[in-house]
């Protein structure tokens, strides 16, 4: 092959990096090694038990038409190309197959009508019985690849494997964070300093109702309650916690607020865990934990005491109790607020349970609900024993 600069090899690992970031420059960069190899065509073709795909410098569809599938499926080639080691470059076909190859319907049907004539290919990835080829062809008025072009494609051939990891890993934070997306529950990316990185739609709600204990301030997710907000530092900069270059740590659960006087409110669970160092990704160097909330109780209507009285027969001190704890509190949180001991309430609770003949407080939480469900009536979503 002519002379290839080094200027010329610069654009072209430039374009490979490019399409890294943006899976749709891939076309671009497919040309750009066809031009810098003086090929006919190039491609990267997928390839598995059933099915085949391509990028190419020359789209064709009749190629990757059911037939034209079938008809590279089932020669033996697929095998050959399939069983390249991962990373090597070679030809194709290779000498020693090229008679018989030339003498089946592939080529005679398919590869010789294109001026497919001579080949450079190197496998660059296989998963799940899948085989990412990349593959790049000369017609039969053109020289075919020499040494020199062997040894040029094999010292491109890194920066394609790495710019194919990094694009997967990319589309795997980007196919993760569509999935937070759509959970019914709130989710933050955050650095160690608590700066949002990223959250989902459950996590906004969250942070603007009014009543909620946590906020956004300059940035950064805070919680009310200086002891809460301590903790969940402590939480967050814990799982980004990086030691001898490798994450270390795990993160824990903060139920805010903790202040029992403020049970009226919407209490909420974080759960604070490691999620990813960036620089994996070949992006910014900062650390990230991800906080996941959950709602385990939240105000109920003032209704909902004087409904349970007459759904289940209950007196005014066991309905009073029945709402406390079906607010989130605990036995004894529900008795102090109610100013009885705890002996009486589980009195109370024995009482509770025969009428409404359940056995548990998520029993009784279940049971409300459904007879709530049945009468036609309104109990909120967040009704949950706690």
């Amino acid at each position: 092959m002519a002379d290839v600069s080094v200027e010329a090899v610069a654009v072209v690992v430039g374009q490979i990096y490019e399409a890294a970031y943006d899976q749709h420059r891939w076309f671009d960069a497919i040309a750009g090694l066809r031009d810098l190899f003086g090929g006919s065509r190039s491609c990267i073709v997928r390839f598995g038990p059933e099915a085949l795909g391509a990028i190419a410098s020359n789209p064709d569809p009749e190629l990757s038409s059911p037939m034209g599938i079938e008809a590279f499926l089932g020669d033996p080639v697929a095998r050959t190309l399939a069983s390249i080691p991962l990373g090597a470059v070679g030809h194709w076909p290779a000498s020693d197959e090229e008679t018989a190859f030339r003498s089946r319907d592939l080529w005679q049907d398919w590869l010789r009508p294109r001026d497919m004539h001579h080949g450079l290919v190197c496998n660059l990835l296989s998963a799940n019985d899948a085989h990412w080829i990349l593959d790049i062809h000369r017609g039969s008025r053109q020289e075919a690849f020499g040494p020199s072009d062997v040894e040029l494609l094999r010292k491109i051939v890194p920066h394609v494997l790495r710019a194919g990891q990094i694009g997967r890993r990319l589309g795997n934070v980007s196919a993760l964070a569509s999935a937070f997306s759509h959970l019914p529950f709130g989710v933050f990316l955050v650095n160690a300093n608590r700066h949002i990185a990223q959250m989902n739609e459950a996590a906004e709600a969250m942070l603007s109702r009014p009543d909620s204990p946590l906020a956004l301030k300059d940035g950064a997710i805070v919680v009310s309650g200086s002891t809460d907000a301590r903790e969940l530092q402590r939480l967050v900069a814990d799982a980004c916690a990086l030691r001898e270059g490798v994450l270390q740590g795990t993160g824990g659960t903060l139920r805010v607020p903790s202040d029992r006087q403020r049970s009226g409110g919407t209490r909420l669970v974080l759960s604070v865990a490691p999620f990813v160092d960036a620089r994996a990704y070949g992006l910014a160097s900062e650390r990230c934990a991800v906080i996941m909330v959950t709602e385990v109780a939240g105000r109920i209507p003032d209704s909902f005491e004087t409904h349970i009285r007459g759904l289940f027969g209950l007196t005014l001190a066991e309905a009073r109790l029945a709402t406390a704890l079906a607010s989130g509190l605990s036995l004894k949180e529900a008795t102090a607020s109610s100013r009885i001991t705890v002996k009486t309430g589980r009195g109370y609770l024995e009482r509770i349970f025969a009428k409404t003949e359940t056995a548990s407080k998520a029993s009784l939480s279940h049971c409300s609900k459904a007879r709530n469900r049945s009468a036609g009536d309104s109990v909120s979503p967040r009704f949950k024993a706690g």
